[in-house]
């Protein structure tokens, strides 16, 4: 009878780890740096043009300045929760990416969802011609973040605007040729990697993705990152992690729920 107890209890516990999930909350907020506000009036000052781009930017992703979501990953998917308006989506909005990159958008308030595409920004990008170039660097930094071990890297994005050469001369010299960003990420090396393959499905959405900064998580989760362009600085952290049993129907459309065509309205 012991030796059948004692089956039964790490049957129970290989059971309960198999059917674990990572649940995180991020969170993520608009920041002006110190540097940069001491230089605001200097002749380092940012561009006037890309600090409008970089506040125009920001305003999309983040319209309230700042925002959290909660993360639940496993191997039946990825859900996000939007606690606030944030990437291009409503405060309340559920997302669910599934194992095959689809990605399905549920409006809880109106019990109904539809299919994100994805890719949209993406290729409105290409097709005017915009074209990232995204270099990133391991420090071989090791920082804490909610606890978790992660690996500081350093990254640039640079984006030349295709402007022809006849509209140049009549936007003066001032106009920037290109939009460049920098920023630093934290991606764990070791824990929870058997939940990086799903999280850079999850990672490979939206406007961040289409500028390629989606590929800079290192093969891990990404614990903490900051993006700096135009005098302000988008910074994101993990807050909570751990691997926990997920609610039953998590990653499933509901049921009631109603398919209707993506909304074409901005987050309110």
């Amino acid at each position: 009878m012991r030796k059948v107890f004692v089956l039964l209890c790490l049957a129970a516990l290989v059971s309960s780890r198999a059917s674990a999930e990572l649940k995180y909350t991020l969170k993520t907020e608009v920041q002006k740096p110190e540097a940069q506000k001491k230089e605001a009036s200097g002749p380092q000052a940012p561009n006037p043009m890309l600090a409008m781009m970089g506040d125009a930017l920001t305003r999309q992703l983040l319209p309230e300045g700042s925002a959290t979501m909660t993360y639940l990953i496993g191997e039946k998917g990825t859900r996000i929760e939007f606690v606030n308006a944030a990437m291009g989506q409503a405060a309340g909005t559920v997302t669910l990416i599934q194992p095959d990159g689809t990605a399905l958008m549920l409006n809880p308030k109106e019990q109904t969802y539809w299919k994100a595409g994805l890719q949209g920004a993406a290729s409105a990008m290409q097709a005017a011609g915009l074209t990232p170039q995204v270099t990133s660097s391991r420090t071989g930094e090791v920082e804490t973040v909610a606890g978790v071990k992660c690996e500081r890297s350093t990254f640039t994005m640079k984006m030349d605007l295709p402007i022809p050469p006849s509209a140049r001369a009549s936007l003066g010299a001032d106009f920037p040729s290109s939009i460049d960003m920098g920023g630093e990420t934290c991606s764990t090396t070791d824990q929870f990697q058997n939940y990086a393959e799903m999280a850079a499905k999850t990672q490979a959405t939206g406007m961040l993705a289409a500028m390629g900064i989606d590929k800079l998580a290192q093969g891990g989760i990404v614990l903490r990152q900051s993006l700096r362009m135009g005098g302000v600085e988008i910074r994101s952290a993990v807050t909570e992690i751990a691997e926990v049993p997920a609610p039953e129907g998590a990653f499933e459309i509901p049921a009631g729920y109603k398919e209707v065509p993506p909304p074409a309205a901005t987050p309110r």
